[in-house]
């Protein structure tokens, strides 16, 4: 991991890719001696899982499923496009065995974990989250992540470098992900003849889903700061976590809103926990969606510029400044400053993250963000705008769809 940071500033990815391949190699040999259990016992108990090679001796060692995990988080450090998809399938087989034998898929164990184990649970969670944004699959591919979106915490909460203290909206956001990949899928039906209804159907379904996953969302709620446990790391105090958790929880909300507007069509004056502040209403914009978007810039705002949880950021950055369009209007000339100011902000932050991590995602993200603006500056200049025209497949500018038609596919975090 080292090596592959390191060569984003002297472009020599050899002995980067050098230490990748032993890397592989030896999690290759464990694997050859690891037993896979079933994720559920079987009516005659725990049966073991046979594959082809050496018999296998060894349950999934902490060691090993972490391994897998981290490479494939990093696979981006190496190659910007890739998400390690391939590492994460190869995860999900493991961890499932691994939180049957651990008996961590019961409601109260959240609190029982181990250090180990919740790093564990929380670095895979946020790798589906990032990659659920890049990668095409089923809503019901993320349903083994379930078991931990509803345990219950007692007591103190120990956050991750990773979910902080929000892994639970980090689940629901990998399916807010995968919502919006298949929304998009979509619009391929549209290619052939008579296919209005069955995609009409199958639009109907993505929306009774987002309705289910957005009472969910609503359903958890940030735990207090008092109940954060201090990491003793004076760039990271609970604050900083507990702001995060809020954070994140508003981009899921931006997320899903964006992608299914008839979800809050019929809220009257809807106000969602944690974003009470509404912007002013009128322009083409969901006014709820541009203050979804300022609540969590002013969360970011109000974290350090130099917070050890700034590597985390990027995801936020992208859905809350992809959206600050401006109006172009005399009449919302207050809105418009207020909108260029948090350009700023986000721009400055953006420099910031790259000074920090100097990864190639990070520029990704960049350029997803400042496409967005010139597109809807284009639109205002131009008069012509844009808004939710009532059409179900059409959306403002967004980010997700620069990402994809200029190959900018990459984890942003």
């Amino acid at each position: 991991m080292s090596a592959a940071h390191l060569h984003q500033y002297d472009n020599n990815t050899t002995i980067s890719f050098e230490y990748q391949a032993r890397a592989l190699s030896q999690l290759s040999t464990d694997l050859s001696t690891t037993c896979i259990l079933p994720s559920q016992p079987t009516h005659q108990g725990h049966e073991r899982t046979e594959l082809s090679g050496p018999a296998r001796t060894t349950l999934v060692k902490d060691e090993l499923l972490l391994g897998i995990i981290l490479l494939g988080m990093t696979s981006a450090w190496n190659d910007a496009s890739s998400p390690g998809y391939s590492h994460l399938i190869g995860s999900r087989v493991l961890f499932k065995s691994w939180v049957s034998v651990n008996g961590l898929n019961t409601a109260n164990t959240a609190s029982a974990m181990t250090d180990i184990q919740r790093f564990i649970v929380s670095s895979l969670v946020y790798w589906e989250a990032l990659s659920s944004f890049v990668v095409d699959q089923r809503t019901e591919d993320l349903a083994y992540l379930d078991c931990l979106a509803n345990q219950r915490w007692t007591g103190t909460i120990t956050p991750s470098p990773w979910t902080g203290v929000a892994t639970p909206i980090f689940i629901h956001l990998a399916k807010v992900g995968s919502l919006m990949r298949k929304k998009r899928a979509l619009r391929n039906i549209s290619l052939f003849r008579n296919s209005e209804t069955y995609r009409d159907a199958l639009y109907f379904q993505l929306v009774e889903d987002a309705r289910a996953l957005e009472q969910a969302i609503l359903g958890w709620r940030v735990p207090f700061v008092s109940l954060i446990e201090d990491t003793g790391d004076p760039r990271a105090p609970p604050k900083h976590f507990w702001g995060l958790a809020r954070c994140y929880r508003l981009v899921a909300f931006i997320e899903l809103y964006r992608a299914f507007p008839e979800i809050v069509e019929n809220h009257s004056g809807l106000t969602v926990p944690g974003c009470e502040s509404a912007a002013p209403g009128g322009d083409y914009h969901n006014p709820l969606i541009l203050s979804l978007a300022f609540g969590i810039l002013d969360i970011l705002k109000n974290i350090l510029s130099d917070s050890s949880t700034l590597p985390v950021q990027g995801l936020a950055l992208v859905a809350a400044g992809s959206v600050l369009g401006r109006v172009g209007s005399p009449e919302k000339a207050t809105l418009d400053q207020e909108v260029m100011e948090w350009r700023a902000f986000v721009r400055e932050r953006m420099v910031l993250l790259h000074g920090f991590v100097g990864l190639r995602p990070v520029k990704h993200a960049a350029i997803m963000i400042e496409e967005s603006w010139t597109r809807m500056d284009a639109l205002v200049d131009s008069n012509s705008g844009f808004e939710f025209d009532g059409n179900m497949l059409s959306d403002s500018v967004h980010w997700m769809d620069i990402m994809i038609e200029k190959r900018l596919e990459t984890i942003l975090g």
